[in-house]
């Protein structure tokens, strides 16, 4: 897993407003195209494998392992939209 420098200081900006430690990376099952990578502020789970990646701790599933190797958080800024996206993350549809 990659963490841009942009994707970097947009996220310690979140955990800091929301006093939290960490991402979370996990995967939900299920669907015609296959499984969901999805990101959340939670604190790890027991089972979770923990990291430190461009200075962001990063907690992540058993289930999603397997995906975020090739998986980079970056941002971006359009107009006057801007948010977090990955790049590389499994779409089977």
């Amino acid at each position: 897993m990659n963490i841009t420098n942009e994707a970097k200081q947009y996220i310690q900006s979140l955990l800091k407003e929301q006093q939290a430690k960490g991402l979370r990376v996990y995967a939900i099952e299920g669907g015609c195209c296959g499984p969901q990578i999805g990101l959340s502020l939670d604190m790890p789970e027991e089972s979770d494998t923990i990291s430190v990646i461009n200075d962001i701790q990063v907690a992540v599933a058993t289930k999603a392992e397997e995906f975020v190797n090739s998986l980079t958080l970056d941002y971006e800024t359009e107009g006057e939209q801007s948010g977090l996206f990955m790049v590389g993350a499994p779409n089977n549809c």
